[in-house]
């Protein structure tokens, strides 16, 4: 994992202030505030209802906040529609792993690739080479990717064939062919076998220690004590608590709201 000491002496490479949004008469998110450093693992946890995808909705601009602001790699962000906060090197995942079902593995993940010149209609005509290379350099690290979470020998079956767990791998190593600079997983082990969870986190570690940066909701525990570096706590769509795995499990305002107890 990264080393907290080192990421504190740079700007956080993720910044929400005060971050609002209501539906009707019910504050969903209310002035929430994150921080995540580069090259580390954050988690967000809180009780069911607490507005975390909605906090992930809002960071990523797949809804609109009341107010507040989020600065990305030292820009703001909040006025940027969704296509360009991924073209600006921040991606997510979802709780039920979106895939194109019909098409295979592999052109779910070649569709990730983001600025190739096969994209313009004269280019596929006028730098044909340039296209046909482009295109076998994409299909190598995707299969490359694809080797990384076990899905390499798929990738010609159809994405609807494989199981909710496959899904989320997929979606993982998706996400990873545009080059982003984070990305933010919505519960990786949501209904996924024990087997899965500990290839999913494995991979994640991984990436991770490539320079990789996550922010991650997850309600298992252990995924979420056994990854992070630091872990936000929201309650009713506020900041309850912020510290280390270590300083969350004994905190008693988390225990009473999260846990409880």
């Amino acid at each position: 994992m990264a080393n907290n000491d080192f990421n504190n002496k740079i700007p956080p490479l993720l910044t929400a202030t005060g971050i609002a949004k209501s539906f009707g008469g019910i504050k969903a998110v209310n002035n929430a505030d994150i921080e995540v450093n580069k090259g580390s693992i954050t988690g967000l946890i809180g009780p069911n209802g607490a507005g975390k995808t909605t906090f992930f909705n809002l960071l990523s601009n797949f809804i609109r906040p009341d107010r507040g602001t989020v600065v990305f790699d030292g820009e703001q962000i909040q006025q940027l529609q969704t296509y360009q906060i991924a073209q600006q090197g921040m991606v997510r995942t979802f709780q039920v792993a979106r895939t194109l079902s019909r098409l295979s593995v592999m052109e779910n993940m070649l569709l990730a690739a983001q600025k190739q010149t096969g994209e313009n209609f004269w280019q596929v005509w006028l730098q044909r080479k340039l296209v046909a290379t482009e295109e076998r350099e994409l299909r190598d690290r995707a299969i490359a990717l694809l080797e990384c979470v076990g899905l390499a020998h798929m990738a010609n079956e159809y994405a609807g064939a494989l199981s909710g767990g496959q899904r989320k791998l997929l979606e993982m190593a998706r996400a990873l062919m545009t080059n982003p600079k984070l990305i933010l997983l919505d519960e990786p082990a949501a209904g996924v076998n024990p087997t899965l969870i500990n290839q999913i986190c494995d991979r994640i570690k991984l990436w991770n220690s490539e320079g990789m940066t996550f922010l991650i909701i997850e309600h298992n525990m252990d995924v979420i004590m056994s990854l992070c570096d630091r872990v936000w706590v929201l309650a009713e769509g506020q900041n309850l608590a912020v510290g280390t795995p270590a300083e969350i499990q004994t905190n008693s305002q988390v225990l009473e709201a999260y846990l409880g107890q």
